[in-house]
């Protein structure tokens, strides 16, 4: 059941740490340099926004030097899985110039958090604009609700309710954004954008997880007009498709939407010892994995230390043939092919890696996706459509812009 909607200037009272702090100061002021430097930020009104809001404000308990670093920051824990956290500053900057935001605009955020994101926004739309943020955790959306009255922004609306549904009641928005992975697009999100208005979401696309940013065309198609990579966790609520992790019994880790299916299966190839193969040039990761199937995906890793963080990990792709299970698996550092057991996998990897190299390994920026509501998608992909990913709500079509096709 949905906890009801709360409207923030009713809710909260201001609390301690808005008082300057010079040392935060400054080292925000680098912060957004970096992210300036580095191509992050490429619009004076989101550089002026992220020198704006404090971010350690929305982070109590953090050192300064953790707030401005460009780090996500996990904040909330359920059974030992991060659900809430600050994302990475350099994501943060990407989604906003992503949103091409303007003074006076309507926004909707999926996903509170810390609240801090919520902040960035009301700056950018300026005292015309207005802001609703929920999230679908009421203890998360009241410590969002305080933080952002505490940093003066209490003209942000917070409300504690499921994102599948939006906020129909503050509707229609300009934008509408998720700062949370989602498998579809909810009909209510669509519904509740003006024509022309941009949604901005991560999105997994076969193997693949992107921020898309989608313009809302006739009939609630929507075309994108950019995407990025990314890592985000996943949408909770009636829209969910979580993440499925399972714990193996040799200390890995195991992800994937057939992780609990597979996993006595992935942990018995893993103690086999794996053929090596080296490639001549790094590995294409994320657009590689757009023409996987899905179900077959994997991903892998050891938790070390305290925060559970994922280093050094393997993607890869779990499959069933003649020769039985077989398990291929990319490092994400080194360009090179482990494998375990039959050879399906590997040979589904090998295709996908071949057909990539043929057209020069291009990235994920280059692609374009055109979303369908269901039902009312082409009967068959454009010519340059290299990908149709079905979904519940959507039809995803994933091509490149100047109409190569993948053999």
């Amino acid at each position: 059941m949905e906890p009801p909607a709360q409207d923030a200037e009713h809710t909260a009272e201001r609390v301690e740490g808005a008082e300057p702090r010079p040392e935060a100061d400054g080292l925000r002021a680098s912060l957004v340099e970096r992210l300036s430097a580095h191509g992050a930020i490429r619009s004076a009104a989101v550089e002026r926004a992220m020198q704006t809001v404090p971010r350690h404000l929305f982070l109590p308990g953090v050192s300064l030097t953790q707030a401005y670093a460009d780090v996500a920051i996990a904040t909330h824990w359920e059974r030992g899985a991060a659900v809430s956290s600050a994302s990475q500053p350099t994501m943060v900057a990407i989604m906003l110039e992503q949103l091409d935001l303007q003074p006076g605009m309507r926004m909707l955020e999926i996903g509170a958090g810390t609240g801090y994101n919520a902040a960035l926004l009301a700056e950018l739309v300026g005292a015309e604009g207005s802001v609703t943020t929920l999230d679908i955790d009421p203890t998360i959306a009241e410590e969002a609700r305080a933080r952002l009255l505490s940093a003066g922004y209490e003209r942000v609306r917070v409300l504690a309710a499921d994102g599948a549904q939006g906020a129909p009641d503050f509707a229609p928005y300009d934008r509408i954004v998720l700062t949370a992975g989602a498998a579809d697009i909810s009909p209510a999100w669509v519904a509740q954008l003006v024509g022309g208005g941009l949604l901005v979401a991560p999105l997994r696309l076969g193997g693949a997880e992107a921020s898309v940013a989608l313009r809302k065309e006739q009939d609630s198609v929507l075309r994108s007009v950019s995407l990025t990579p990314c890592g985000f966790m996943r949408l909770r609520g009636a829209e969910s498709a979580p993440e499925h992790v399972v714990t193996l019994a040799n200390g890995w880790r195991l992800a994937g939407a057939r992780a609990g299916e597979i996993g006595p299966e992935v942990a018995r190839l893993l103690e086999m010892w794996p053929r090596r193969r080296f490639w001549a040039r790094p590995s294409p990761f994320l657009p590689l994995y757009l023409g996987l199937d899905n179900t077959g995906f994997v991903y892998l890793w050891k938790e070390t230390g305290r925060e559970r963080r994922r280093p050094h990990g393997r993607f890869g792709l779990y499959a069933e043939g003649p020769d039985g299970p077989s398990l291929a698996l990319l490092a994400n550092v080194l360009p090179m092919l482990l494998t375990f057991g039959g050879s399906d996998a590997e040979r589904e990897l090998e295709a996908e890696v071949a057909r990539w190299r043929a057209l020069d390994f291009p990235s994920l920026e280059s692609w374009q996706v055109t979303a369908y509501p269901r039902g009312s998608e082409p009967s068959t992909p454009a010519s340059s459509a290299n990908v149709r990913i079905q979904r519940r709500h959507y039809i995803f079509d994933v091509q490149l812009p100047d109409g190569k096709a993948l053999s």
